[in-house]
C-alpha cells in the first residue's frame, strides 16, 4: 500500500471505529528519522530509523488511541483492538496487529 492508498484506508478506518461507538485519535502518522532515532533510543520502538526504517518515516503507520467518553482519558477501545486490527487486515490489507504495540496500525 502507498503512502496515498494509506491514507484513504486509515480515515475510513477512524470514520468506521467513530461509527461503531469508539473514540479514536490518531497520533504518529509521519516521523522523522531524528525523531524515530529519540523513540528507539527510549525503548519505544525497535526501529531506529536508520538501519531499521519504520512505516511512520515513510508516512505509511499510524498509532490510534481511544479516549473514554468525557474524552478525558486514553482506554482500550471498546470492541478491543483484536476487533480493529481484523477490521483493518481483512477491509484494507492492512499488516497484522504487533501484539507489544496494538495501538500501530500499518
Amino acid at each position: 500500500m502507498n503512502r496515498v492508498e494509506f491514507t484513504r484506508s486509515i480515515t475510513k478506518l477512524i470514520t468506521q471505529m467513530f461509527k461503531e461507538g469508539e473514540l479514536p485519535v490518531i497520533d504518529y502518522v509521519k516521523r522523522s528519522d531524528d525523531e524515530q532515532m529519540r523513540l528507539y533510543l527510549r525503548g519505544l520502538s525497535k526501529c531506529d530509523g536508520i538501519h531499521s526504517i519504520s512505516w511512520h518515516q515513510r508516512g505509511r503507520a499510524a498509532d490510534i488511541y481511544f479516549l473514554n467518553e468525557a474524552m478525558t482519558e486514553v482506554v482500550p477501545p471498546k470492541k478491543g483492538f483484536q476487533y480493529w486490527h481484523d477490521y483493518w487486515t481483512s477491509q484494507f490489507k492492512g499488516h497484522l496487529m504487533i501484539e507489544w504495540d496494538q495501538n500501530h496500525f500499518e
